[in-house]
Formats: structure tokens, sequence, C-alpha cells
């Protein structure tokens, strides 16, 4: 049994102003999330018919049916989750307990996990993930919790449960265990580019491959992680530079890599083109000051996440209706 930690936070006006610039130059994509957006609202096809709800709930009706969550606890706008899905949660069997992300972290929380306060902000990822484990049955046993992303509402219960036990054997060897979801084509169905990486994992996967023999991989929600045993002081940073597409991004990347003593890292991935599944886990290891591991799998589903643009909410909406899709 884990706990599982939803990751619900959001950005002020101004990061959100920031990100939707981001989006139209890099992305060419028209940005449209103005509220919350955990609580944006997608209809979806059930046995009652047609029916809306918050794209939490989605993340929610899955990890509530996991049999082996025992706890639940979400991080984010305390106030609205509640007041929205407050009477959802009660009916529930399984403990979930929402927690405000603006809760300052208390001085044991910054000393266990030795937290340094100018690059963990409170309410930041790395803020966010170390209080909703502070306050899981994981913390109280020292153990992996599973943090789950809120705004992907494809990602289903075979796919967690699939990775749970491809992940639960390797807690003790590694203390981040990430699943790198292999895609079908060169670009993904909401047109995104893959990281392209030679799989040396010794784990099989469905995917295409390109001319040089590397699989096209993308991150999925869901993350087996055990924040006693890696430096979460690196989690915002490793968080910031998730899109690869950005030039700013790519450069403070390759900065990064060069000051931890890999000045190839340019070279292997856009020249020789030979970056393996293995070469990244060495990198990201010495980063995080913890064991990681990657394991490629499939289920390209649990990638389509809502960052807040139309073509993602009509694609979403689409496929969340479609009565013979795989949800």
């Amino acid at each position: 049994m884990t706990s599982a930690i939803v990751m619900a936070g959001y950005n002020n006006k101004w990061a959100v102003s920031r990100y939707a610039k981001i989006v139209a130059e890099h992305y060419g994509e028209k940005f449209i999330e103005s509220g919350y957006k955990p609580l944006r609202e997608f209809t979806t096809i059930t046995n009652a018919g047609t029916v809306s709800k918050p794209l939490i709930e989605f993340t929610l009706d899955k990890l509530l049916d996991c049999k082996s969550i025992a706890d639940i606890v979400v991080v984010g706008h305390q106030m609205l989750l509640e007041q929205r899905l407050g009477r959802y949660i009660r009916r529930t069997g399984k403990p979930c307990t929402v927690i405000n992300q603006n809760t300052r972290l208390s001085p044991e929380i910054i000393r266990q996990f030795r937290i340094n306060p100018r690059k963990v902000k409170y309410n930041s990822i790395a803020g966010n993930m170390i209080k909703g484990y502070a306050a899981s049955n994981a913390f109280q046993n020292q153990a992996h919790a599973l943090f789950v992303a809120s705004d992907s509402p494809l990602t289903s219960l075979k796919f967690i449960n699939y990775f749970r036990e491809l992940a639960e054997p390797l807690t003790r060897a590694y203390d981040i265990i990430c699943p790198a979801v292999a895609m079908a084509d060169q670009i993904d169905k909401l047109g995104r580019y893959p990281l392209r990486l030679v799989n040396d994992s010794g784990y099989d996967v469905r995917g295409h491959l390109d001319q040089h023999g590397r699989v096209g991989f993308r991150l999925s929600s869901v993350m087996s992680a055990n924040p006693n045993h890696f430096d979460i002081n690196t989690a915002n940073t490793a968080y910031n530079l998730r899109k690869c597409l950005n030039p700013k991004i790519q450069i403070k990347l390759f900065k990064i890599t060069r000051s931890h003593g890999y000045p190839n890292v340019y070279s292997k991935y856009f020249l020789r083109k030979d970056m393996s599944v293995s070469e990244v886990e060495k990198f990201a290891s010495d980063f995080f000051n913890g064991r990681v591991k990657i394991i490629p799998v499939n289920g390209e589903a649990t990638t389509y996440d809502y960052d807040g643009t139309e073509h993602e909410f009509l694609f979403l909406n689409k496929i969340l209706n479609d009565p013979d899709s795989q949800r």
C-alpha cells in the first residue's frame, strides 16, 4: 500500500501571463485558461450518460478505485477544492486530505528535508510536494509515495496499477522512479515532439524508431519518489526545464549538465544522436543527488495533460466523449 500525492497547485497572474506568452511564441497555441485549472469542467460519457466534472475529479476517481493506494493528499487551492469537491470527497471510504498550497513550511519540515528556503518557496512545485508528502501515511513510514498530476484525465487505473507493479520492487534500490512513455509516431496527437533516446533499459516497448534507433519518450502524469533520499531543492529547477522546445530552456539545460560534468550532452543528442536512457538516469541521479530509475512503458494517453491551451481542451473533450475511447 502507498500514499498518493495529487499536485493541484496554481500560479499567480504574472506567471500565467508569462507562460501564455511562451506557449504562443514557441508552440503556436492559444492559451485560454483564466481560472483555477484543476476545476475546469470537462464532459465525458458514462453509463448514466453525458456528465460534466472538474478536471481533477478524473484523477481522483482512478486513485480512489486503486486498491494499492491507502490514502490521498491533494495540494492546491484548498477553499475552492473543498467548495467544489467536499461532498464528493466525504462520500469516499478512503482517507483524502486537502492541503492549502499557501501554507508555510514548518521549521521541522525544513530541517528534516534540508530545505533551502531561497530555492524552495513554500507554494512552489517542490514546496507543494513536501507539504503533501508530510501529510501522508508514506511520510510516517519514510516510504515512497505516488506523486500524480491533477491535469491528465486520460490516465487510466490500468496504467497506474501497471506502473505500481513495475516500481514497487525497485523502491529499495531507487529514490525516484519515473515512467518514460514511448510514442507511437514521430509526434503525438497534440503535435508535441518527444525526447528521443536509445532504449538500453532492458524494458521492451512499442514505439516509433527513428533512423538512429532512438525511441521517442514523453513524461507521464505519475512518479514514485521518496523525498527523504534525494535533494528536494533541485525539484523546481527540474520542473522548469520540462518545456525543452523553448531555446532559453535548452541553453539553461546545457549549462546545468556541463556544470555537473556532462559537457557533451548537446553533441550526443543533436549531433551524434546516441543519448541513451541509462545516460539520462546517470545525469538525473547526479543532479537530484539520489538514485533515479527510468522505466520505459507504453500508455500514450497518460501523457495528454491540460496545460490550458484551446487545442488541448478541444482534444481532451473529444476523446472523453468518445464511448470507445480507453479511459
